[in-house]
């Protein structure tokens, strides 16, 4: 029930995206975007926004006015959409006449129970309703996991845990794991840690901690075994979402890096999650978007024909490091490469050192140690 609340609450905090005044007043619909585009089953309204738009997130721009599509967060399967340009020269979409499949042998029609997100919310909702950053020691003096009523050393759902710590009033809890550090690559700091969602469990008894007798919980849900010296929250701390996002580039200069991925992908793409080094005392906020850059291989080119920094034996690394001190500009031996535009993320939650984004654009793979930055307008 806590996770269908939470979607729900998701689809109401998403819909009411807006996109401040300030930010590209004028839509331009990207080169060679389609005329009409019928909506297919997995699509999102960023899929479809994206190929009209190089920045999607100004996508209510493009719905606005349009009087045929009322509540564009209400589109099927099987709806035709069109791009068509108003009186004033100014692009909408707009619901053309809804297709259907033909076959010899039946006239079959999408059915109109299941509308399109915004976003895919089976991705971020773990990490809005459980999952968690937390500064160091945040999870001492918490209630933990003494053992189960079976010699068990790893519990699984239907198994009943013995509870050391006050459960309070509470009837619902998660279990964590302390996981990796997170570690900010630019100063060596640690930032916090992952806390790992291991269960969901559910309270039988709190017990009388001052007494010595252990609170039970019985585990409802599982993503891992759960073991001795598990922690223990209730559901509700940490869990509270912003009354809307507003999604829109950051203004201030800004220059971290992606640190981790909760999965330990070695390479993101489209709406994976990753970690920045960046949170509230950056001034970054639940909506912002930055883009992720990433540095070209160094070249080292010392007469003998250019090779990447990696690939150079010593002496050639050595020449090439004389060479840029003393030659000009034009003819160094060393050669930085700039930064390229990989992707984008949309940073959905945000803790004081680190946040979690989701990327909403990519061109190839998005890795740890990649750079984000202020979007160039």
């Amino acid at each position: 029930m806590r996770a269908l609340i939470s979607i729900i609450t998701f689809m109401l905090v998403i819909s009411s995206l807006y996109v401040t005044p300030s930010f590209a007043d004028t839509l331009t619909i990207r080169e060679g975007a389609p005329k009409s585009y019928v909506v297919k089953k997995g699509d999102t309204l960023w899929d479809i926004s994206s190929l009209y738009l190089n920045d999607p997130w100004l996508w209510p721009k493009l719905w606005k006015f349009n009087p045929q599509i009322k509540n564009p967060h209400l589109i099927y399967p099987g709806d035709n959409i069109k791009l068509v340009y108003d009186a004033e020269g100014k692009p909408q979409l707009v619901l053309g006449k809804r297709q259907l499949k033909l076959s010899p042998q039946k006239r079959v029609s999408y059915k109109r129970d299941e509308p399109i997100p915004l976003l895919p919310l089976n991705v971020v909702e773990p990490f809005l309703s459980y999952e968690q950053a937390l500064e160091d020691n945040a999870l001492e003096g918490l209630p933990y996991v003494l053992g189960t009523d079976r010699t068990v050393k790893r519990a699984l759902p239907g198994d009943l845990l013995y509870i050391k710590g006050d459960l309070g009033a509470e009837r619902k809890f998660a279990i964590y794991r302390k996981g990796k550090s997170y570690i900010d690559p630019q100063t060596e700091e640690n930032l916090g840690y992952e806390a790992v969602l291991v269960a969901v469990a559910d309270l039988i008894s709190s017990g009388d901690p001052d007494n010595g007798v252990p609170g039970k919980l019985r585990i409802a849900t599982a993503k891992q075994e759960v073991r001795a010296g598990d922690v223990v929250k209730p559901i509700r701390e940490g869990q509270d979402l912003p009354a809307f996002f507003r999604m829109r580039p950051v203004t201030t200069e800004m220059d971290g890096l992606i640190i981790a991925t909760p999965s330990d992908l070695a390479g993101v793409t489209k709406f994976g999650v990753v970690v920045l080094n960046k949170g509230k005392q950056d001034q970054l906020q639940p909506g912002h978007i930055l883009t992720v850059n990433r540095k070209s291989p160094t070249v080292v080119d010392q007469g003998l024909g250019p090779k990447y920094q990696e690939d150079a034996t010593r002496y050639e690394k050595f020449v090439g490091q004389v060479k840029n001190l003393l030659r000009s500009e034009e003819d160094k031996g060393i050669y930085e490469m700039p930064y390229e535009r990989v992707g984008q993320v949309m940073i959905f939650r945000v803790y004081d050192k680190v946040s979690y984004g989701i990327i909403t654009k990519n061109q190839s793979p998005v890795y740890v140690g990649d750079q984000v930055s202020t979007p160039q307008s």
